[in-house]
C-alpha cells in the first residue's frame, strides 16, 4: 500500500500512460454533460412532491422496465456495444498500468498489444459486470422500499413510527453499505486477475480482494469522499458562474476542462491503487 505514492511520482515519466488515460476520460465527460447528468436531472424532476415519493416513482418505472421484453433486448444489446467498448479500452489502459506497475520495460505499441492480448476477455467479464452491476442496483433499489415507505409514513405525521423508522433506516443503510462496498471491490479486482494469472480470475481477484478488505474499504472511502465533493464543488461553480451571453460556453468549456482533468488524475490514482494492492497479494502468495 505504501509503494502507490512512489508509483504515483514514477508516472510522471510514463506520458503515454497519462495520455491514454486521459483520451478515455474525456469520451467519459462528454458522455457524463450529454446523457448521464441530463439523465439523471430528468429522472429526479419529473415529478411533483418530496424526494421520497421521486425515489419511489422511479423504482417503479424501473420495475416496469424490467418487465417489458423489448426493453430487456434493447438494454442487453445497449450493455454488448458498451461492454466491446470497455474491453477496447480497458485492455489497453490497464495492460500499460498493469506494465508499469510489475517494473517492465516500456513496448512499442503497447496499448493496442494489451487490446490483442486481452480484448475479448475483458469485453466479456465487461458484459457480466454491467449486467450485475444493473441487477445489484436493482436489488438495492428493492432492499430500501421497506425503509423509504416508513420513512415517508413518518414525515407524513405518523410520529408513532419514530423508533421503527429509525431501525429501518439504520439496517438499510448498513446493508446499502456493505452491500455496494462488497460488490464494487470485488468487481474491481477481478480485471487486474486476468493480467497476471490465465484462469479463475474472479475467485483470484475475490481472495485478493478478502485478504486486504479492510484497507481497500478505507481506500474506496477516501475516493467516495473526494468524488462527492467534487461533484459538489462543480455543481456549485456551475451555479455561481455566469450563464448568460457568450459567458455560456466559456463557463462550459472552463467546467469541462476541470472536470476532465481532476477525473483523468483520479481515475488514474483509483486504477494504480486496485492494481498495486494486487500486485502486493500477487507478490504475497508468491513467497
Amino acid at each position: 500500500m505504501s509503494s502507490i505514492t512512489a508509483n504515483i511520482k514514477k508516472l510522471g515519466k510514463r506520458q503515454d500512460i497519462i495520455i491514454a488515460f486521459g483520451a478515455v476520460v474525456f469520451l467519459y465527460c462528454f458522455v457524463e454533460y450529454n446523457l448521464i447528468f441530463p439523465v439523471i436531472l430528468g429522472l429526479t424532476s419529473f415529478k411533483g412532491g418530496n424526494m421520497l415519493e421521486n425515489i419511489m416513482h422511479i423504482i417503479q418505472i424501473v420495475l416496469g422496465l424490467f418487465s417489458n421484453k423489448k426493453y430487456i433486448l434493447y438494454g442487453l444489446a445497449a450493455i454488448l456495444v458498451a461492454a466491446l467498448m470497455c474491453g477496447f479500452v480497458l485492455s489497453g489502459c490497464f495492460y500499460k498500468m498493469n506494465n508499469f506497475l510489475s517494473n517492465r520495460k516500456r513496448i512499442k505499441m503497447e496499448f493496442l498489444k494489451g487490446v490483442q492480448k486481452h480484448f475479448l476477455r475483458l469485453s466479456v467479464i465487461s458484459f457480466e459486470v454491467i449486467l450485475f452491476s444493473i441487477l445489484f442496483a436493482v436489488f438495492m433499489l428493492i432492499v430500501s422500499v421497506p425503509s423509504i415507505a416508513i420513512t415517508r409514513s413518518l414525515l407524513d405525521g405518523k410520529t408513532e413510527l419514530l423508533a421503527l423508522t429509525i431501525l429501518f433506516d439504520a439496517i438499510t443503510l448498513m446493508v446499502l453499505f456493505f452491500g455496494i462496498m462488497f460488490f464494487r471491490i470485488y468487481m474491481s479486482f477481478w480485471y487486474p486477475a486476468v493480467f497476471n494469472f490465465k484462469d479463475s480470475f474472479f475467485s483470484i481477484g475475490k481472495y485478493a480482494a478478502d485478504t486486504y478488505f479492510w484497507k481497500i474499504v478505507v481506500m474506496f472511502l477516501k475516493f467516495d469522499i473526494f468524488f462527492i465533493i467534487f461533484e459538489f464543488l462543480m455543481i456549485y461553480l456551475n451555479s455561481v458562474l455566469p450563464v448568460s451571453g457568450a459567458m455560456v460556453f466559456l463557463r462550459v468549456l472552463f467546467l469541462f476542462f476541470i472536470n476532465w482533468i481532476v477525473k483523468t488524475l483520479f481515475f488514474i490514482i483509483i486504477v494504480m491503487s486496485v492494481f498495486s494492492v494486487f500486485l502486493d497479494f500477487k507478490k504475497k502468495i508468491a513467497e
